[in-house]
């Protein structure tokens, strides 16, 4: 789970000077970025929406931190429409060191009102021995979104294969769930797919839509919204690929996801779970105990003491209440939905096999706190596996150098560690054997 501020580095809101078309612009934008003239970006290309919730030191922080090496070129760069009103560009910027993509979005006017940047990594080629292919999650609905299905190359010899829906952690996040230097989404696939597994992951509907919302809109979400009914959405898919074994799609849901996973079986009807650093606690609680963890300002801990008090009255609120309230800086209503459902008790009621994940490291979901809870809440649970790994932190990376323990570490490039997708491969091709 990530906190609020976290995963992705997303700026919304704006209007600008406009250009020709929206990719005219969107190259002018890069142009100014990659010759490091924010101050150009930020005057002429942000709106005033957008230069109140962005400071320029902000942008060029955002810019430096993903720009690494000697700029070699753009790579792609595809437009689309979003609704009547807007258009997205979307680039891939390449240096010399790393790639990652740039999501620029237009309104009618050709004003830019979102812009989101989010990592690839270093150069990393697909393996061999796996193909992907690209699909589109809820084809045909308002909110369609692109995705990856990744399969073993071999996998017309291999006939029916198990498939796992990959479910994001909060907040806006593309289909790798991509952090700093993390994509945490794209490893597992690789990984999984190369033991004969197929994945589909997909970009989440606040990271493709969030921008283009309304106030009501956002002010309104809940997790069904956000979450829930895509993943459905994408077993659905799975699930109608004749080369996919139907009874044998899995979820594997991280941080927000994980929560969310027995919540999303009621609807989803998958196989088995898999749970990644996930937590039957309420969310508005990790929240607080994330955010004592890093401020150490008195104003900032007063803040969070005051919404804690606040989050303690949640199910007294009445629905309008909660609505016009914030809590953690997020509609209170989110919360209060959220909360209407027991992670831990649908996990217990639910007859399916569940293997839970966590890292000793993390230090955003605790093991001390969130997988003891799972362990209690599932003590007499058949078919459920716990399993904690010493050294790996909240995206399965083993990481202990500058920055360890802070939320800088994610800047520091790294992979999901082999042996937990050993793990999840192992077991996902236990329980497809036992239901034959």
């Amino acid at each position: 789970m990530r906190k609020f501020l976290l995963i992705g580095l997303v700026i919304l809101a704006g209007c600008s000077s406009a250009s020709p078309t929206a990719e005219e612009s969107a190259r002018e934008v890069i142009d100014f970025l990659v010759n490091e003239d924010f101050e150009k970006v930020h005057d002429d290309f942000f709106g005033e929406k957008l230069q109140e919730s962005t400071s320029l030191k902000e942008l060029e922080e955002v810019w430096k931190a993903e720009a690494s090496g000697t700029f070699i070129g753009v790579g792609s760069l595809e437009s689309s429409e979003r609704g009547d009103a807007y258009q997205v560009v979307e680039a891939e910027i390449e240096y010399s060191e790393v790639i990652f993509q740039l999501r620029l979005t237009f309104d009618e006017a050709l004003q830019l009102v979102g812009m989101n940047l989010s990592h690839v990594g270093a150069n990393v080629d697909v393996p061999d021995s796996v193909t992907e292919e690209q699909v589109t999650v809820g084809q045909g609905t308002e909110y369609e979104l692109e995705g990856t299905l990744t399969l073993p190359k071999q996998h017309q010899e291999l006939g029916d294969l198990p498939g796992v829906v990959l479910v994001h952690g909060s907040g806006p996040s593309d289909r790798d769930e991509a952090v700093f230097g993390y994509k945490p989404f794209r490893d597992i696939a690789w990984g999984l797919a190369e033991q004969g597994i197929a994945v589909l992951r997909y970009d989440k509907r606040t990271y493709t839509y969030g921008s283009t919302m309304s106030p009501d809109e956002l002010q309104s979400l809940t997790v069904y919204e956000e979450t829930i009914e895509d993943a459905v959405r994408a077993a659905e898919l799975l699930k109608h690929d004749s080369r996919i074994d139907s009874n044998s799609v899995y979820l594997g849901g991280h941080s927000l996801g994980g929560m969310l996973a027995p919540r999303i079986d009621l609807e989803g009807d998958f196989a088995g779970l898999i749970i990644l650093a996930g937590s039957p606690r309420s969310l508005w609680e990790i929240i607080y105990d994330q955010s004592m963890d890093m401020y150490e300002d008195e104003n900032q801990i007063a803040f969070v003491q005051a919404e804690y008090e606040k989050a303690k009255g949640l199910k007294d609120m009445t629905e309008d209440e909660a609505l016009s309230e914030t809590l953690f800086g997020l509609p209170a209503y989110y919360f209060q939905e959220m909360d209407t459902f027991d992670a831990g008790a649908l996990a217990a009621e639910s007859e399916k096999p569940l293997l839970l994940l966590q890292g000793e490291d993390d230090f955003q979901v605790y093991v001390d706190k969130d997988f003891a809870l799972w362990q209690e809440a599932l003590a007499d649970k058949e078919n459920t596996t716990f399993i904690s790994y010493p050294g790996l932190n909240h995206f399965f990376v083993d990481y202990d150098g500058p920055d360890a323990g802070t939320i800088a570490e994610y800047e520091h490039p790294g992979v999901v560690d082999k042996q937990v997708i050993e793990t999840i491969a192992d077991w996902i091709l236990e329980q497809t054997n036992k239901s034959q």
